[in-house]
């Protein structure tokens, strides 16, 4: 048995909780444009999904989404306030519930006397949407996984702590992948640690529309009058950013905010959504999230990292699941994300040096 923490949204003038299905659903016809497509996200049959928003449409008093001929389904502005509330909450609150509840398990398990029964398998990922979906799947397949958020350069030191740990990065292609590489090096072993690709995704500037003008190049950061938010020191799209901003020559100190830092790429575009900074450095998907504007600056590849310890049945069953079609399909609606390589095996040495593998 394992506790987890969730947050509960309750209607104030009734002891009625609001259907958890709902926000999913919102968040997926966001991505989506499709009531059937968020249905099948979600696990539920169209019919079911239209009941639900026909229910809260009626509660609310105000339409939640819109359907419109030609043009599939669109969020109305109190649906998009519903999701990006709930992002927000996430990315603020989610690591400090999950964080207590690991806790209180181990407690409860040292109070057991079962904290030596088994070790248990941990994985250490950097932020990623489609994580969410990998660990949905483990869950199905009751895969036995407690998921951790780390950034991409500390999740890949937890690979030396434990024979047990399955780690997730992301790692810039072209030049900056050569720029990178020292860094990471020291810490990918292909003769220790197996790496399959789980998707390909974009990264650049996430900012207000009203902003186009004055961002068409990432130089534009360097406006005093534009407040910039940063992700935390050893996270990948950190490590990125300063790579980028060093081969534009650019100033970190002429950059209104550049120590201003949040933990997730959605927790980037909630702050700019909601005034308190104009621009930050993310994924496509999170800036579509909130319906931001995205200036694309480079192509990255998410890659799972597994101790080859680990017991073979395992990774076997990490690896199908990975290649499964279900997942790649729902990669493939991320904005910016590409699922054309997922669960393919890759080296170290052409992850770090694409340009010289392919040489060779």
């Amino acid at each position: 048995m394992k506790i987890d923490f969730d947050v509960r949204w309750l209607i104030s003038d009734s002891e009625q909780e609001l259907d958890p299905r709902l926000l999913d659903l919102l968040a997926s016809i966001n991505l989506t444009a499709s009531l059937q497509a968020a249905a099948v996200d979600v696990g539920i049959s169209y019919r079911t999904a239209w009941e639900i928003i026909r229910h809260w449409n009626d509660a609310f008093n105000t339409p939640l989404c819109t359907l419109a001929r030609g043009k599939g389904t669109s969020l109305t502005p109190l649906g998009q306030k519903l999701i990006q509330t709930k992002l927000a909450i996430d990315s603020n609150y989610a690591d400090a519930l999950h964080a207590s509840a690991d806790k209180l398990n181990i407690e409860i398990d040292t109070l057991l006397g079962q904290s030596n029964k088994k070790e248990k398998i941990t994985a250490f990922t950097s932020h990623d949407l489609s994580i969410n979906f990998l660990q949905d799947l483990c869950e199905e397949e009751n895969l036995e996984i407690d998921f951790n958020a780390r950034g991409s350069l500390d999740a890949l030191k937890q690979l030396q702590f434990s024979k047990y740990n399955i780690v997730g990065f992301h790692f810039p292609d072209a030049s900056l992948a050569k720029q990178l590489a020292p860094e990471y090096l020291p810490l990918l072993d292909d003769t220790k640690h197996l790496y399959i690709h789980l998707a390909t995704r974009q990264q650049g500037l996430i900012f207000k529309p009203a902003l186009s003008k004055h961002l068409k190049e990432l130089t534009g950061i360097t406006r005093r009058a534009i407040k910039f938010i940063n992700r935390q020191q050893g996270s990948g799209t950190r490590a990125i950013f300063d790579q980028l901003i060093k081969s534009e020559g650019i100033n970190k100190n002429k950059i209104n905010g550049y120590k201003k830092e949040e933990f997730t790429h959605t927790a980037v575009a909630a702050m700019i959504s909601s005034g308190q900074a104009d621009v930050g450095f993310g994924l496509k998907a999170a800036a579509n999230q909130f319906k931001l504007s995205f200036l694309p600056l480079i192509h990255e590849t998410y890659v799972i990292a597994l101790n080859k310890s680990l017991p073979e049945e395992l990774k076997n069953k990490i690896r199908a699941i990975i290649k499964d079609n279900k997942l790649q399909n729902k990669i493939n609606k991320l904005p910016g994300y590409n699922a054309a390589q997922t669960g393919k095996l890759i080296h170290a040495k052409k992850l770090l040096y694409p340009s010289n593998s392919k040489k060779n």
